[in-house]
């Protein structure tokens, strides 16, 4: 009995003590053991400010995903958008880390003034030139006695025969003049020989009557110069009255080439420009010369004004109906800014650019694009010289400027109207193949538009006028030009690529 009453006082004894070096525990922590939970405690709190709102792709902010992962649209990885925001604003764009540039690679450049030459690559074709064309007519009323086996597009030689004629109001005059020429008055014979200039019988057959003493039956019709015949109506056993034209001989030196130009782009052509015309088939396939004439009409159909140059055509080898490419380079010269292609971001309405105003901070501003050369583009407002604008990592930073709310600096609305009055509309390019063409439309299997950040696909457009695709067939390898409107993709241009080496 004793020794159970002792086991349970033994018992109670060590629980009474257990409790007290709990509480002497509690009470009597050591200084930095409390701090360190106190600094776990703030790490937790951190980490909870820091909490994940959700993931999402820079290129598609709009699209929310609940788990990190790979993206569906691009491929990158899935980017988490914390509580915080990850980035600062202020009133003049959005600011970010230095750790942040370097992590995402943004890269920026100069706003840089570009002096450059106006040109305009249009397409055209070899025309006859119709200041060289010869009409030849009967000076009175004649007899078809004979024509030379020729027609229509056959090419002749200065004084090859054409067909014979005979005048039978030469007759008498001839036997008249004759009996002057025996008198050896002078007043006479002169009279005689006008007369028979003046029933139109040629110099150099009065010149042969007046050699040979014998009157001239025929007339021989010989071509004036080489060229090529544009129409030959008499035919043996006619009678033209006089008047009647009876062939069309064309010189083929020089040659006109017909150039469209569309309306909008007049500003831009002027007499005497220089010019470089790509030929197909030819060697050499380019050939110099200058704008000889700016014609005063508008085609109603196309909105395009017709402008002629004159090539020369020494071997012949320039056949009218040739497909040409013409370059027209202004003789002035345009100074204008100008930035890395690269560096604009097009929404289809407007193009923007990321201004870099320094210090990590960052905003979007828009800008009017002009023509691109190589791998700059003309900015017509917009931008000033000095200015530094994104080229790398634009996109992220324009998303970020979207999530947060930030607003695009734009143009005025007096400033955009006067600056798109006075420049074409930019043109985006890409190369391609012509698969079909027909009613106003072609169908192009096309490699990417990188200004219009579309990728390469087979699609169909609308051409803006019938001349756009001149000399151009199917299967054919071109450089695509179209311009962005509210109408869509509209193909301004098609080059054959062999043709612009």
């Amino acid at each position: 009995m004793m020794n159970i009453k002792h086991k349970t006082l033994t018992v109670f004894a060590g629980l009474l003590l257990l409790l007290a070096g709990i509480y002497l525990g509690r009470h009597s922590m050591p200084a930095h053991d409390a701090e360190m939970i106190s600094a776990s405690t703030d790490d937790q709190g951190a980490a909870q400010e820091q909490k994940v709102l959700y993931w999402y792709d820079p290129m598609y902010p709009q699209q929310q995903f609940d788990q990190p992962g790979p993206s569906p649209f691009m491929d990158m990885d899935l980017v988490p958008r914390y509580a915080d925001g990850g980035a600062a604003t202020d009133g003049a764009g959005i600011r970010i880390s230095s750790e942040m540039i370097q992590n995402l690679g943004i890269r920026s450049a100069a706003v840089v003034t570009t002096v450059q030459q106006s040109q305009l690559n249009v397409p055209g074709l070899i025309a006859f030139n119709d200041r060289a064309l010869t009409r030849l007519q009967t000076p009175t009323t004649a007899l078809v006695d004979k024509v030379w086996p020729l027609a229509s597009g056959d090419s002749v030689k200065a004084n090859q025969p054409l067909l014979r004629l005979r005048v039978p109001a030469w007759t008498g005059a001839q036997h008249e003049w004759l009996a002057v020429l025996d008198s050896g008055d002078g007043a006479l014979i002169a009279a005689g020989r006008e007369r028979l200039l003046s029933l139109g019988m040629p110099t150099t057959l009065i010149e042969r009557l007046e050699r040979e003493r014998t009157a001239q039956d025929v007339w021989t019709v010989t071509s004036p110069r080489d060229g090529v015949i544009r129409s030959l109506a008499a035919r043996a056993g006619m009678t033209l009255t006089q008047g009647t034209t009876i062939a069309e001989i064309q010189s083929l030196n020089p040659v006109w080439v017909e150039a469209a130009v569309a309306e909008h782009q007049l500003d831009q052509v002027h007499r005497g420009d220089v010019v470089e015309v790509l030929i197909q088939g030819v060697n050499p396939s380019q050939r110099a010369g200058q704008v000889a004439d700016v014609l005063p009409l508008v085609d109603p159909n196309s909105r395009t004004v017709q402008v002629r140059i004159t090539l020369p055509n020494d071997d012949g080898d320039l056949r009218p109906g040739m497909s040409a490419q013409v370059r027209i380079r202004s003789a002035g010269e345009q100074r204008m800014l100008a930035v890395p292609t690269e560096a604009l971001l097009r929404t289809g309405l407007r193009t923007l650019v990321m201004i870099d105003l320094g210090d990590g901070r960052y905003q979007p501003r828009e800008v009017l694009p002009g023509a691109e050369l190589g791998a700059q583009t003309q900015i017509v407002a917009g931008l000033e010289q000095g200015q530094h604008v994104v080229v790398s990592g634009q996109f992220l930073l324009d998303s970020e400027a979207s999530l947060q709310g930030i607003e695009m600096q734009t143009l005025s609305p007096t400033q955009e109207k006067s600056e798109t009055d006075s420049h074409a509309s930019p043109l985006h390019y890409a190369e391609g193949t012509v698969e079909q063409l027909g009613d106003g439309k072609v169908r192009l299997k096309h490699g990417p538009f990188k200004t219009l950040s579309m990728p390469g696909m087979t699609m169909r457009f609308r051409l803006a006028n019938d001349s756009t695709a001149a000399g151009i067939a199917e299967g054919d390898r071109v450089r695509i030009g179209v311009s962005d409107g509210d109408d869509g993709l509209i193909v301004e241009q098609l080059e054959k690529l062999e043709d612009m080496k």
